[in-house]
């Protein structure tokens, strides 16, 4: 009873922003960094086996949950690539030359994300290993000469 005045008396577009927000995780660098830190060391690791692809599409799935639009799509591309090795037949040479043909596609994608990654996470994701501390904003005031106050380092001499 009482949720059906609620939805009588609310506005759709209410609604639909409350579902919507609610909706899933924030697409945000720092929401990203973070799921990529649960996901260290494994994200680096070479994978040789069925199982080894299958956990790494979950991985890269997981991080695609949290992607910031900004590498999104690109994300998105290697993970469909990711997926299409997990069902790959080894035997199969046109399977096999779809792959490598879809790997040498992807390549921009996998330097977008790689170059993102390092700069906003201080991780280089292809290794999983820490590379520099993370980018920080800084804010820059430029020094405004004045007559008043004598630049550091100088001296001022009176005449008496």
């Amino acid at each position: 009873m009482c949720t059906r005045r609620f939805l009588r008396q609310t506005p759709w577009v209410v609604l639909a922003a409350v579902l919507i927000s609610c909706g899933g995780p924030q697409r945000t660098g720092t929401n990203f960094c973070r799921q990529l830190a649960k996901e260290l060391p494994a994200i680096g690791q070479p994978m040789a086996t069925t199982q080894e692809v299958a956990a790494m599409v979950g991985r890269y799935k997981r991080l695609l949950e949290v992607a910031p639009l900004t590498i999104e799509k690109d994300l998105a591309v290697l993970t469909d690539l990711l997926q299409q090795a997990e069902k790959v037949n080894p035997n199969d040479t046109a399977q096999l030359q779809a792959l490598a043909d879809a790997s040498y596609a992807a390549n921009q994608s996998s330097l977008t994300v790689r170059d993102w990654v390092k700069s906003t996470c201080a991780v280089d994701i292809t290794t999983g290993v820490n590379v520099e501390p993370p980018r920080v904003a800084t804010t820059t005031i430029p020094a405004t000469p004045t007559t008043d106050v004598p630049n550091p380092g100088t001296t001022t001499t009176v005449a008496p």
